[in-house]
């Protein structure tokens, strides 16, 4: 019978684990100026969380086997929930979100997803301005109501979700919108018009238009300079939509939506070498870089992984148009939308009060456990006794410090990074 096995420490854990004091010590003279002077507040914060993931002398569960004949048990430690740094919390929040937007956001109908991308010159404006992804997520949004408006014979109501993604290859900081849109849009009548958008050529150049005013308005760029940029024939901004979603594909869907929260590092691509604190990092060819392998001192491995960690309480997905929280909250209410899925359930209620929801899953849906995740996923239950095959459940959450340190000297254990891969083994 297949039995869920905790994995070691992972390798982004260790890296930090040995060297991020180093880091702290060097940031004013080393990365202040590059990733900003402040930074460092932010890092600390995220880091610290990370730190403890896993970690039995802050708190854990206690797991025991229902067969009365069984005596096997074990504990689980806590988890930290720092997506953007731990790649076993942001496997939950890809799970949780996937199935989220999948089953309970995204419409049974034709999309396709939009891949919008800023020129480099403009991309350190974001490094330094992180309330930018929000005007240029907007920005998308309405462009891609205005082509509806336009290619339609009548008024649309379009349906996208926007996130906004800071990293690319090799850990660099490239700051691009992955865009899931509903291929046409709904009238008043309730009907739905299958309407493609095929001229990407113009949606650049309005996508570009509009980013560069954005910057001059907000005084980013001088008129000069602006002019200047929209006068170049290779501008540097581009749209991709190479990717369909068919409207029978709930595969696709999945897929799609977990793509678009991945975390900004592959476990599987790093190697770390302990004895000169290297880390060589190996993806696939890249043809503008010319390169597919990166050798990064551990310091400026840490400096390049965190400044993709996003600024507190910012959220980067945003929902819009049919898919905001509003229009979901209304239709479940009055079933206007009944037949695209948007039915009262127990799954969802959607939020009634604002037009942008958080990228994170419902409370109902963030309290799913990590069993059933690693279940469905997996075809694995981590909740099956290795020993006699009967369930096991958790008996008890133990927080108290002082009873937390019993246990502890009793197993002799102190930390254990969280469970974050499943392997399998014949009992």
């Amino acid at each position: 019978m297949p039995v869920y096995t905790p994995r070691e420490q992972n390798v982004i854990q260790k890296i930090i684990k040995d060297h991020f004091s180093d880091f702290e010590k060097r940031y004013d003279d080393h990365y202040a100026d590059k990733y900003g002077k402040y930074r460092i507040i932010r890092i600390k914060q995220a880091v610290e969380k990370f730190i403890e993931c896993g970690d039995y002398s802050k708190g854990i569960a206690r797991i025991k086997c229902t067969n009365p004949d069984c005596d096997h048990e074990y504990f689980r430690p806590f988890s930290c929930k720092s997506w953007y740094l731990c790649p076993s919390c942001n496997q939950k929040r890809l799970l949780l979100f996937a199935e989220h937007l999948s089953e309970n956001v995204l419409f049974r109908l034709p999309h396709r997803q939009y891949v919008f991308t800023v020129p480099k010159i403009l991309r350190l404006y974001f490094k330094y301005d992180r309330n930018l992804f929000e005007d240029v997520s907007r920005i998308i949004s309405s462009i891609i109501q205005d082509f509806y408006n336009e290619s339609a014979p009548a008024a649309l109501k379009t349906a996208s979700v926007v996130s906004y993604q800071s990293f690319g290859d090799l850990v660099r900081w490239n700051p691009h919108y992955h865009c899931l849109v509903l291929e046409g849009g709904i009238d008043e009548a309730g009907s739905f018009h299958h309407i493609p958008i095929k001229d990407t050529v113009s949606l650049t150049e309005v996508f570009r238009r509009r980013v560069i005013k954005l910057f001059v308005d907000r005084g980013l760029l001088d008129p000069h300079f602006a002019r200047k940029l929209l006068s170049w024939k290779h501008s540097g901004f581009s749209v991709d939509a190479s990717v369909s979603i068919l409207a029978s594909s709930q595969k696709a869907r999945v897929n799609l939506s977990q793509y678009i929260v991945r975390h900004p590092v592959s476990l599987k691509k790093i190697m770390y070498i302990e004895e000169n604190s290297t880390i060589i990092y190996k993806t696939k060819f890249n043809e503008y870089w010319k390169e597919s392998i990166k050798y990064f001192r551990a310091t400026d491995f840490i400096a390049e992984l965190t400044q993709h960690i996003p600024s507190k309480h910012k959220h980067l997905i945003r929902y819009y148009g049919l898919y905001s929280s509003r229009t979901r909250g209304k239709a479940t209410r009055d079933g206007s939308l009944a037949k695209y899925g948007y039915t009262s359930t127990p799954q969802e209620t959607p939020g009634q009060d604002s037009n942008l929801e958080m990228e994170n899953v419902s409370n109902k849906a963030s309290r799913r456990s990590w069993a059933r995740l690693i279940q469905k996923v997996y075809e694995v239950d981590p909740l099956i006794c290795p020993k006699c095959g009967h369930a096991l459940k958790v008996i008890a959450v133990i927080t108290e410090p002082h009873e937390v340190r019993k246990i502890l000297e009793c197993l002799k254990r102190n930390h254990a990074p969280p469970f974050d891969k499943v392997v399998t083994k014949a009992s």
